[in-house]
């Protein structure tokens, strides 16, 4: 199957987290066509594919499999065929390349040992962590590790990225007020979660301010608020989903602290109680000076252009790869020229497929460096 009519049968196909059966299965039946590699599956979905012809340490590159529960607008004749679901964050191009680059590796014998990752779970699920902790990689030498993600922020042939930090740490966390329901004519008998939860939202925006100087960035968003069960009745729950991000540990931990803080404050204000769960958390991605080093190397030799850009607060669970092995990530530019930027996680987002062959290439550029 050619790589144009692989990654447009992976968009129709978009799967939840540790839940990519079909596309498992479509990557398999490519990868089952090699010579040369060895194909190990993990984790119900991931597939680890080896290629090994000596005994030095091996360079890992990385691809993420799953989509979003976005339902698509593109309108495109390979829009998505599962309803809700969608690859509006590009990890079908990154399959893609990834199987790109295991064709090329595959067809000219590399004389270097090499890793394929297709990973489960990186919208929210922890999936890096996850097959880390599992130990999949302990019986090998790692000495490198990359990893791209397409963004339509830059056009295609633009490849940004940074030395040391690049990406922030995230933390997705849910906050709940419980108070007690009473009519509306009488709220003297109720306690009313609802106010409680937009007093802290209000508040802790305030505080972040108070407590972080400007060149400190730290962010902590609440994108989804839930409470209450009917209009003329005081709200007995509800419920703040967000998000809180920085680009050090000790912001992080001093975040948290001040999130509980604020929401101990206004709980014991209402004379209420709260509870905080916090969901999936990604350390920052941390670049390799000497692997960005390489990259820039690399792309000086061709016509792509290098963009040296600056440290941004989204979250990717490559972080967890580039702590325990030298690593790098960096955007693929897939904006063409008569295209408007669209942004990650959009209905409407559709990458310039003229990124793939580029991705295949730089990978392999890295992998020959």
């Amino acid at each position: 199957m050619q790589l144009l009519q692989l990654r447009r049968e992976l968009h129709k196909i978009p799967e939840m987290g540790f839940e990519e059966f079909e596309t498992q299965k479509l990557l398999l039946s490519e990868l089952k066509k090699l010579k040369n590699i060895k194909i190990i599956t993990f984790e119900s979905t991931g597939i680890l594919v080896e290629y090994k012809v000596n005994e030095k340490p091996f360079k890992l590159f990385r691809a993420d499999m799953d989509g979003l529960s976005i339902s698509e607008r593109t309108n495109v004749d390979f829009t998505s065929k599962n309803p809700g679901m969608m690859h509006a964050c590009g990890h079908d191009i990154h399959m893609t390349v990834l199987l790109g680059l295991i064709q090329k590796v595959s067809e000219k014998q590399l004389q270097h040992n090499a890793l394929f990752i297709f990973q489960p779970a990186e919208e929210g699920r922890g999936g890096a962590k996850h097959l880390l902790d599992a130990g999949i990689f302990e019986d090998y030498q790692i000495s490198e590790t990359y990893a791209l993600h397409v963004s339509d922020a830059f056009q295609t042939g633009e490849i940004a990225s940074k030395p040391n930090i690049f990406f922030a740490n995230t933390q997705e966390i849910e906050i709940e007020f419980i108070g007690k329901s009473a009519h509306i004519a009488f709220p003297e008998f109720g306690k009313d979660a609802l106010t409680a939860a937009s007093d802290f939202y209000l508040t802790i925006q305030k505080e972040i301010k108070k407590k972080f100087p400007e060149k400190k960035r730290v962010i902590a968003a609440f994108g989804k608020m839930k409470g209450g069960t009917a209009m003329n009745a005081v709200a007995a729950k509800c419920k703040l989903d967000g998000t809180y991000r920085a680009f050090d540990q000790a912001d992080r931990i001093e975040l948290r602290n001040l999130i509980e803080k604020t929401a101990d404050f206004v709980s014991k204000k209402y004379d209420l109680s709260y509870k905080i769960n916090y969901l999936a958390y990604y350390c920052e991605v941390e670049n390799d000076p000497k692997l960005f080093a390489k990259l820039k190397k690399n792309i000086a030799t061709t016509d792509y252009k290098l963009i040296e850009t600056e440290r941004v607060f989204t979250g990717e669970d490559f972080g967890f790869f580039a702590k325990k092995y030298p690593g790098l990530l960096f955007w693929l530019g897939c904006r063409s020229q008569n295209q408007e930027e669209i942004g990650l996680h959009s209905p409407n987002f559709l990458p310039d497929e003229k990124a793939i062959e580029i991705g295949v290439d730089i990978f392999w550029r890295l992998l020959n460096a």
